[in-house]
């Protein structure tokens, strides 16, 4: 299919379901304009979706603490 006719994908527009970040095209997209495994989200608003990375991070971290905190209290049980 050619690109003719197609329109660029607008991150502003009101969308019931949603915003997506897309991973081909590197910006947020409403509605998504790349296939559901090459984009995350819904997220609720265009800024959530582009803040995908920080929120990942922050989420792994508090993973990786409350791990070390288990392994942590598990070595003090006898």
């Amino acid at each position: 299919m050619s690109g003719q006719g197609r329109q660029a994908a607008n991150s502003t527009a009101w969308n019931p379901t949603g915003f997506w970040w897309c991973l081909d095209h590197e910006r947020v997209e409403n509605p998504p304009d790349a296939p559901g495994h090459r984009r995350l989200g819904p997220y609720d608003s265009a800024d959530a979706a582009a803040d995908w990375r920080r929120r990942l991070e922050n989420r792994n971290q508090q993973w990786d603490d409350d791990d070390r905190r288990w392994a942590a209290g598990r070595s003090e049980t006898p």
